[in-house]
């Protein structure tokens, strides 16, 4: 999506959230990219959540002069180094502690599974592979070793200069990469806090096997959770993943953290203008199991039909959420989740819409994470907190201006019932949350 006319469409047809992945491209790129999107959120009048993902301790090949075409049986061959050759059937792997450990027997697995290699002989020089499938190798493709992890940091160079731009551009959420265990996230965490920057969010990707391992601690020190489909089909049999993603999303749910689901979820509109029956029952179970978000990549990235994409992805989801019982997080921990409950209980119940005023957005990400069957809108005097909320499920964020939670309730009220979003007569339960010991439940009937 590279025009501003594409993306104020895309934000009309329903994206709360884009993604900026520092793989590609360079800052000119990502810097026009965020200048059209907050001019889209102006037009639409709707807080966008931007987010920067990077690269991470990916296995990357280097550059070749051309793409490398192997049938099924033929031999190719991995080089040290940045540059390779097609002609010679050289990969180059500037990584000379991958290339190093690197062993016969090994499977290596690209381009989200569709390319496999088996490592039949090793050399000083350079180690030979045999493709298991026809292959389209390309430069800079992402690679993984089945079975193995490699010992590298969790942020490279490439990834602190990516940090500093997302501080300058003002991105509300960096999502790390290859994320093995929790510390990696809390080296995140506090590069983030001696920058000043606490208030952007971190997404875990969930991509490795160390991640399923290591999932509950991971998420506990996240802001939300990434599942990385694409990778997890490197690092598992394909077979299994429909199971590990109901898992993390499970998990998720359970600690209170929202989640996101991603890649390949209308592949098949890459060319085609319609999605494949099989795409559409995939992203109806997603949202059966309880996702947050559904992040469309190739599709909206290089995809012929970006805007179709969308549509038929809104259109998916709201058909699946009219019918299916999405799931709640069990018995409430604490004093605040069980507040949350009763609240949003209580709007349930007189068939009401719920609005809450808030600072911070707690009281707004637990309501989310109940899937409350009544409408709820969050008015806050943070334009960070909006656009860190419109990725919740449910979420409708609004500005409001005011420094007090009484007064800002209120406003918050009057705003909606001013757009025709509260009509004539309907009821309404008002809060802003717990403060200390303080609890305020309104309900109120809209009236003139």
């Amino acid at each position: 999506m590279n025009s501003l006319d594409l993306i104020v469409n895309a934000v009309l047809e329903g994206v709360s959230g884009f993604r900026i992945n520092f793989t590609h491209g360079n800052e000119t790129l990502w810097s026009r990219y965020v200048d059209y999107v907050r001019k889209a959120e102006k037009a639409a009048e709707k807080y966008i959540a931007l987010i920067g993902d990077l690269t991470g301790p990916s296995i990357r090949l280097g550059e070749l002069d051309k793409p490398l075409e192997l049938k099924r049986g033929d031999v190719a061959y991995f080089v040290s180094g940045i540059k390779g050759s097609s002609e010679k059937k050289e990969i180059p792997l500037p990584l000379r502690e991958v290339f190093e450990k690197l062993e016969v027997g090994d499977i290596i697995v690209m381009d989200d599974g569709k390319v496999r290699l088996r490592v039949t002989d090793i050399s000083r020089s350079r180690i030979e592979v045999v493709a298991l499938t026809d292959a389209v190798i390309k430069s800079r493709k992402a690679m993984v070793v089945t079975n193995k992890e490699f010992d590298l940091p969790p942020l490279t160079q490439k990834d602190m200069k990516n940090i500093e731009f997302s501080i300058e551009k003002d991105l509300d959420y960096i999502a790390l990469s290859y994320v093995r265990r929790a510390s990696d996230v809390l080296m995140l965490r506090n590069v983030l806090k001696r920058k000043g920057h606490e208030d952007i969010g971190v997404i875990a990707k969930i991509e490795t096997r160390s991640a399923i391992k290591n999932l509950e601690e991971i998420i506990e020190v996240s802001d939300a959770i990434l599942v990385a489909r694409g990778d997890l089909g490197m690092n598992f049999g394909l077979e299994e993943i429909p199971s590990l993603q109901r898992y993390i999303v499970r998990k998720a749910l359970e600690v209170g953290k929202p989640v996101i689901i991603a890649t390949q979820l209308l592949e098949s509109m890459l060319e085609n203008p319609v999605p494949t029956r099989a795409e559409v029952v995939d992203i109806t179970m997603a949202v059966s199991e309880g996702a947050d978000a559904l992040m469309l990549t190739g599709e909206t990235a290089v995809g012929r039909y970006p805007l179709e994409a969308i549509r038929w992805l809104r259109r998916i989801i709201e058909f699946a959420e009219r019918e299916f019982e999405v799931p709640r997080p069990r018995k409430p921990k604490n004093l605040r989740q069980r507040y949350a409950k009763g609240v949003t209980e209580l709007a349930e119940d007189l068939e009401a819409k719920l609005v809450i005023f808030s600072k911070h957005g707690n009281t707004a990400r637990l309501v989310s994470l109940l899937r409350p069957k009544s409408e709820f809108y969050v008015g806050s005097p943070s334009t960070k907190v909006l656009r860190l909320l419109s990725i919740l499920w449910g979420a409708n964020p609004l500005f409001v201006e005011a420094d007090r939670y009484e007064e800002g309730v209120a406003k918050t009220y009057e705003v909606l019932k001013h757009e025709g979003i509260l009509k004539l007569g309907e009821l309404v339960v008002l809060t802003y949350g717990l403060r200390g010991d303080e609890q305020v439940i309104r309900i109120k009937r809209v009236e003139p």
